[in-house]
C-alpha cells in the first residue's frame, strides 16, 4: 500500500496535463449555492459583452416569443463542438420527449462546420441555442446551466441518445427536495451503468452524467480547470456538501463509451479530485480500481476488434 502511495505521488507530480482534441471531449446538497450560480451567470454575461456580434449567434423558441408560462420540470442541455451530424442525431432523440415539462438547450462552441445553420433550421424545436467560442466542454456546460429554466438539469453530449425522461420520478424528487436523482445509462447498447452513492463515490464516478438529473437551484457549477473529469469533481463536491441523492433503476440514455477517462490526463484529474475532496488515504484504493477498469476496457477493445 505504501508503494502504491509513493507511485501515485510521483504520478501526480510528474505527469503534465495533455489536452485532448476539443471535439473528442464534447462527445462524451448545499443550499447556499445561489451566489455560485449568480457568479456563473455573471461571468457568462461578462464574456458575452466582450464578444462581437460575429462571435455569437443565438436562437430558439424562447427568442421568438415562445417563452413558457410555467417553469419546465427538466432542462436537457446538449453541448457540441464541430460535430454537426451527431448533434442532429442527439436532438432527434430528444424531440419526441419534449413537452411543457421538458425543454431543450443547445450550447455550441463556435463551430464552423454548419452547426449554426442546423440550429437555425431547428429554431421552432429547440427552446434556446447559443453558439460562441468557449474555454472547453465544462465552460459550455456552465453556460447551459445558466441558460436553463428547468427544476432539474440533464446533460447530453454528441454520441448520446435520450431514451426516456422519468417525469413521475422527478416530480416526486421535487416534492421531497432531492438535489440529485441518479438513473441508469445503457453503455454501448448492451451494458447498464448502475449508479451508486456513499463510499463508492469517494474513489470513482458512479453518477453517470447522461443519467444524472441535477437540481438547478443546488447546482455548484463545473470547475473549468478540469478538461476531462469535471463531472466527477462536481459530483464529489456535491457528496462532500451533503447533497440529498436518490438512485433509480430507470435507464434514461444511451452512451457510447470512448474510454477517454482512462487517458493519462483523465486519470490525473480523477486522483486530483479525490485528494482535494477526500484526502490521500483514498488514492491507493482508487488507483487499484482504476487499473482494473483499464484492464477491463482493454479486453473490451480487443473483443470488439476480433
Amino acid at each position: 500500500m505504501i508503494a502504491v502511495s509513493l507511485y501515485l505521488g510521483k504520478y501526480l507530480n510528474d505527469h503534465s496535463p495533455q489536452r485532448s482534441a476539443r471535439s473528442a471531449l464534447y462527445s462524451w446538497g448545499s443550499k447556499s449555492v445561489r451566489p455560485l450560480m449568480e457568479r456563473i451567470c455573471f461571468q457568462s454575461r461578462k464574456v458575452s459583452i466582450a464578444l462581437t456580434a460575429a462571435d455569437r449567434s443565438e436562437g430558439g423558441r424562447r427568442l421568438s416569443g415562445g417563452m413558457r408560462d410555467v417553469r419546465p420540470l427538466v432542462s436537457i442541455v446538449v453541448v457540441v463542438f464541430r460535430d454537426r451530424e451527431e448533434l442532429h442525431e442527439v436532438a432527434q432523440s430528444v424531440f419526441p420527449h419534449q413537452s411543457g415539462e421538458v425543454e431543450l438547450i443547445v450550447i455550441d462552441g463556435g463551430s464552423g462546420d454548419g452547426t449554426v445553420e442546423l440550429l437555425s433550421s431547428l429554431n421552432d424545436q429547440i427552446d434556446y441555442w447559443m453558439s460562441e467560442p468557449d474555454e472547453g466542454i465544462y465552460d459550455a456546460m456552465n453556460k447551459g446551466v445558466a441558460a436553463s429554466r428547468g427544476e432539474y438539469i440533464l446533460h447530453l453530449n454528441s454520441g448520446d441518445r435520450l431514451i426516456q425522461v422519468p417525469l413521475d420520478t422527478l416530480r416526486r424528487c421535487l416534492e421531497d427536495d432531492i438535489d440529485v436523482a441518479c438513473c441508469g445509462v445503457l453503455m454501448d447498447g448492451k451494458n447498464v451503468y448502475v449508479p451508486k452513492t456513499g463510499f463508492p463515490m469517494k474513489i470513482a464516478n458512479w453518477w453517470h452524467h447522461q443519467g444524472t438529473f441535477y437540481r438547478r437551484s443546488s447546482h455548484l457549477g463545473y470547475d473549468t480547470g478540469y478538461r476531462i473529469c469535471g463531472d466527477f469533481e462536481l459530483n464529489q463536491r456535491l457528496v462532500k456538501a451533503g447533497a440529498s441523492v436518490r438512485l433509480f433503476a430507470d435507464i434514461v440514455a444511451e452512451h457510447q463509451n470512448n474510454g477517454i477517462s482512462m487517458h493519462p490526463s483523465g486519470q490525473k484529474e480523477i486522483f486530483r479530485s479525490i485528494r482535494l475532496h477526500f484526502g490521500a488515504f483514498y488514492l491507493p484504493i482508487a488507483f487499484l480500481r482504476l487499473e482494473l477498469s483499464k484492464l477491463k476496457w482493454a479486453i473490451v477493445r480487443r473483443l470488439r476488434a476480433s
